[in-house]
């Protein structure tokens, strides 16, 4: 039987697709742990984005009531924001194997115990809260491990490639995911949440073989010094500062736009198939967007980000006030592209940069700032009501370019060659 690799260590030779062989864009996949690494991540964000549709549509089902799809969709929300930092902890100052398989565990049993209520046809909404916490509490501590494994299993010169791959999997889950749960959900539901619980155990299966991932020896230092040590990591780290300063502009100024997107029917004069086109085109245009980052590893540097932020605020303030259904297509592939280039080069950076034994903690942080797009689609809904959706996205498309543009100018576009080695 062949050893695993430990933590740190480079996966063996003979896992490695000889230089030459197939397309440079899918070298990483030429490392048998990072395949499964990639392929359980691919099932289970397929299951998380058809959760998203399912969940949400049997809860209405059941109720018939708005305000139990927000009192859902809080359930979710409220434990992922709190819960990321003690998700990142464990990362990495436990064995990740067991963080993962744990989490993951935890993930489908939920989903099995849906699958069995359906069956019975006893399911209430209160079993629909009760597997978003658990799905909001694991989720914390299933990503952060799933990203921070990415730098262990592939050598330095493929975690560009391997960060993108991962990315252009979520990315095709956006697209395809939603769709699929709808015709399964018009067929049955518990066809729907029966591939659900498939996908869980796929991805399961493909993370039993993974390496333990033992943590580094540290001292330490409590529990309240555990969790503050990675945010006193960032904060005292100029290029992560600026990293995660550049994310969260992305996010709270931009991704709004992906939630609001149902207000451009009113000013395209569109219906809910046309939106739903929207959408798929805004996934597939960030599919490519990581496959093109993916396929070339120089780019995954300070002045290509620059370029894809600024892209994505042009192009964001272009749909914004464009009066042709066509065009607004166009314009969303274009915004999609760039979004998804920016993020993927924005993550490689962060952990390419970031000393190995914070991976987890790093990451978590990551996750934990994407839960600031929730927060911001308030404000810019009541923006959106005074001002309209073409003005507020044209100027939130402005205000990205601007900041991108004026970071770019203040602090260069280049990584510095003292931070490249955390």
């Amino acid at each position: 039987m062949r050893r695993q690799p430990e933590s740190g260590e480079t996966p063996p030779a003979e896992e490695v697709v000889a230089e030459g062989r197939g397309l440079r864009t899918f070298s990483a996949l030429g490392y048998a742990q990072y395949r499964r690494l990639w392929g359980g991540t691919f099932f289970t964000f397929a299951a998380g984005q058809m959760t998203m549709i399912a969940r949400p549509w049997l809860a209405y089902e059941l109720t018939d009531s708005a305000f139990w799809l927000g009192v859902v969709a809080l359930g979710q929300g409220i434990p992922m924001f709190f819960m990321s930092p003690f998700g990142g902890v464990a990362a990495d100052r436990l064995s990740k194997r067991t963080v993962l398989l744990v989490s993951q565990m935890a993930l489908l049993a939920m989903a099995l115990v849906l699958v069995v209520l359906l069956y019975l046809d006893v399911v209430e909404v209160w079993h629909l809260l009760l597997q978003a916490l658990v799905h909001g509490t694991a989720m914390p501590f299933n990503m952060p491990v799933r990203q921070s494994y990415v730098p262990l299993l592939l050598p330095r010169r493929l975690i560009p490639n391997g960060v993108a791959l991962q990315a252009a999997g979520r990315n095709v889950n956006q697209v395809a995911a939603p769709g699929v749960a709808g015709i399964l959900l018009g067929i049955d539901p518990l066809t729907a949440f029966g591939t659900i619980a498939a996908f869980h155990v796929l991805s399961m299966a493909m993370s039993l073989t993974f390496p333990v991932g033992r943590p580094e020896e540290r001292r330490s230092r409590g529990m309240r010094g555990e969790l503050t040590l990675g945010f006193r990591y960032v904060f005292s780290t100029p290029l992560l500062r600026l990293l995660f300063g550049m994310l969260l502009i992305m996010l709270v100024l931009g991704m709004p736009y992906v939630h609001l997107l149902p207000v451009f029917q009113e000013v395209l004069s569109v219906g809910p198939e046309l939106l739903g086109f929207m959408y798929a085109t805004i996934g597939l245009g960030g599919f490519f967007g990581s496959l093109t980052v993916a396929s070339f590893a120089r780019l995954a540097g300070g002045l290509p980000q620059l370029i894809a932020g600024v892209g994505f605020g042009v192009g964001l303030a272009a749909f914004a006030l464009s009066p042709f259904y066509a065009l607004s297509m166009a314009l969303l592939f274009c915004t999609g592209f760039a979004h998804q280039a920016y993020t993927t080069i924005n993550q490689t950076l962060i952990i390419t940069r970031t000393d190995p034994a914070l991976y987890g903690r790093v990451m978590s942080i990551n996750l934990m700032l994407r839960s600031f797009i929730t927060m911001a689609i308030l404000p810019f809904g009541a923006l959106v009501d005074h001002f309209g959706a073409p003005v507020t996205f044209a100027v939130a498309g402005g205000m990205i370019a601007g900041s991108l543009l004026l970071i770019g100018a203040v602090r260069g576009t280049t990584i510095p060659e003292g931070a490249r080695s955390a």
